[in-house]
Parts: structure tokens; C-alpha cells; sequence
């Protein structure tokens, strides 16, 4: 590893306006560029570089670590700094858009941050489920970002909001939690496979749900659960010779003795728990059987433990950082399990 000699290309010029630290980063710059410094050549350590030059260790200092954040300069354990790249890596600057931060998306974004930590520049926004604010974030902020990562839920107009996702530059675009009808070209995703899902969790499941008469999906006529999913639960119930319901609304004369149900919303887990409750006749997992989407340390103590069907959120988060980190896309089926509790 060669130790180059400063002098040969940094002279400090005090009475430019430009700071020293800036001086000291364009002279390394330049001599990448142009062959005089070459991967692997050792630089002076921040105190040499301090001594020579007369001036603080916090501007030396300063310049190594925009040369490093550049990915120009790299340092290892007793070995000072070194030329790590020839040219700066691009700059990552990455738009987050999620429909809306609940616990599941917030652990997505957390997961996301913590795996990127300094290494990009992170901007969030939430569109609110609205095709139309989601479109007017991307018309005006989408060309100075390396990576656009979407949740793409839209309840008030999902045609628009897809085609306004269509429109998106495809090396930027990583689609995360569900995939884009008929979305084509090369672009990343981080998806969960509803139909694969729901019918491994029939699978898994059955054992538990054939007590019951009949097995409930309660899927709103406004969602943005895909119909695949709709469909799947039928055929895996089917499959199993299950007898299976699917109905847009929960109410409390469906909550009876020899039923179980699918719950997609957090809104209709508590409406039938607290059905159950207010019924001191029924009991969760012999008279009435639940089973919700998505886990929670909430849901692991409700009615002494409630069944869930879960997508691994941090995974989703970590998949999107990685390609974010590395430049490569692909398409990613989410991790999904499945967790049996005393509600079933």
C-alpha cells in the first residue's frame, strides 16, 4: 500500500474563499480523476495532515469524512485512510411515499432507515390512501431522487394512482407491501403473495378451524386487500373441504356459536373481540374462532392470545434498503407466517 506525499498535490491557498476542507477534498478529487492517486494509496494520518499544513485537526478531519461519505476515502484499524474508490459514488437520495403510517408501515420505514443509516438521504411523505395527493408528490419531487420506494394503496381512485406510478422512472421505482397491476419493466418489489399466503394459512390452520361450522372472510367492498386474496381463501378452503363465507361487513348477529373468522383491519378485530366480550356465553377459540392480519405485542395478549396471519415487516424494510444500498432490483416475496393462538 503506497503512502502518498501530500505536498506533491495540496498546497493550502489562505486567501482563497474557498475553506480549507473543501480545498483539501477537490485536491484529492482531482487526483483520482487524472491518475495521480490510485486505489489502495495510503493518505497521512489526520494529525500528520494537521501538523504539515498548519491548521486544525477538525478541518482535516472534516474533509476525510466528506471524501469518505463520497466513498472516495475508506479507513481501517491502524492503517489510516486509503483511496477506496477512483470516482464518488453516486448520491442516494431516496422518496419514501406510504398511503399511511400505522404500526406495520412504521416498522417497514424503521426497518428501511436503520439498514441505510448515513449512506442516503431519506425523504417521507404520506399521500393519505389519495391517488390525487400521491400524483401531485411525484410531479413535483421525483427527478432529484435515486430511488422512489411506494406503498401503493389507494382508496379514493387506485386506476389513477397506478398509472401515475406507471409513469415513474423504472431503474427508481421500488414497489413495497402489494404489487401494480399489469406495472411492466425492470423495477424492484418487495411484495407479500396473498394468494401463496392465505392458502398456506388455510393450510397450517385447518386442523383448528374444522371445529367450526363455517370459516368467515371479512373482506369491505373498500379495501386495499387484492381480490387474488378473496379468491385463494375460497379455493383453500375448498381444497380442505371447509365451509367458507365471505362477506363485506362484520355485525354482531354473525358472531355465533360454531363460527370462525378472517379479519383483515384492526377496526374489525376489535369490534368482534369486544362482541365476544360484552357475550359472557361465547369464548374465543371454543365457541367463536378468530384469526387477524398482521401480528402485534397487542395481539398476543387480547383474549388470552389472538391467531394471526403476518407478513414480516422489518424483512420488507430490509430487502427495500438492500437494493436501495447495492443498485440492484429485484422481486421479492416477503417472508410470511403463521401464528396459532388460544382464539383459535
Amino acid at each position: 500500500m503506497r503512502k502518498i506525499n501530500f505536498e506533491d498535490h495540496f498546497t493550502v491557498d489562505r486567501n482563497s474563499s474557498e475553506p480549507v476542507y473543501q480545498q483539501l477534498v477537490e485536491a484529492v478529487l482531482h487526483a483520482t480523476k487524472t491518475g495521480l492517486m490510485d486505489r489502495g494509496d495510503r493518505l497521512p494520518s489526520i494529525n500528520e495532515l494537521s501538523r504539515q499544513y498548519a491548521v486544525s485537526r477538525s478541518t482535516i478531519e472534516k474533509s476525510y469524512n466528506n471524501l469518505r461519505d463520497m466513498g472516495i476515502l475508506a479507513s481501517q484499524h491502524g492503517k489510516s485512510y486509503y483511496i477506496n474508490r477512483l470516482d464518488p459514488a453516486p448520491e442516494l437520495k431516496v422518496l419514501v411515499l406510504f398511503n399511511q403510517l400505522n404500526e406495520y408501515n412504521k416498522a417497514v420505514y424503521d426497518a428501511l432507515i436503520e439498514r441505510i443509516g448515513h449512506k442516503a438521504i431519506i425523504d417521507f411523505h404520506i399521500y393519505h390512501h389519495s391517488a390525487a395527493h400521491f400524483r401531485a408528490l411525484i410531479r413535483r419531487k421525483q427527478a432529484s431522487y435515486s430511488h422512489i420506494a411506494v406503498i401503493p394503496h389507494f382508496l379514493d381512485d387506485p386506476e389513477s394512482g397506478y398509472q401515475a406510478i406507471e409513469r415513474l422512472p423504472k431503474d427508481k421505482l421500488i414497489i413495497l407491501d402489494k404489487e401494480v397491476p399489469g406495472l411492466a419493466g425492470h423495477f424492484g418489489t418487495v411484495f407479500e403473495h396473498f394468494s401463496r399466503d392465505i392458502d398456506q394459512a388455510i393450510q397450517e390452520l385447518a386442523p383448528s378451524l374444522r371445529k367450526y361450522q363455517c370459516i368467515n372472510l371479512i373482506f369491505p367492498e373498500l379495501t386495499y386487500y387484492p381480490p387474488a386474496l378473496r379468491d385463494a381463501f375460497t379455493s383453500a378452503c375448498s381444497k380442505r373441504n371447509l365451509i367458507c363465507r365471505i362477506s363485506a361487513a362484520l355485525t354482531k348477529d354473525m358472531v355465533r356459536d360454531g363460527e370462525a373468522f378472517i379479519v383483515l383491519s384492526d377496526e374489525q378485530l376489535m369490534f368482534l373481540v369486544r362482541t365476544i366480550i360484552n357475550n359472557t356465553s361465547m369464548i374465543a377459540g371454543r365457541h367463536v374462532g378468530i384469526v387477524s392480519y398482521q401480528d402485534n405485542d397487542a395481539k398476543k395478549a387480547m383474549l388470552n392470545g389472538i391467531t394471526t396471519i403476518s407478513s414480516d415487516w422489518k424483512a420488507m424494510g430490509r430487502s427495500a434498503a438492500d437494493m436501495i444500498l447495492t443498485g440492484v432490483s429485484r422481486h421479492v416475496a416477503n417472508p410470511f407466517s403463521v401464528i396459532l393462538r388460544r382464539s383459535l
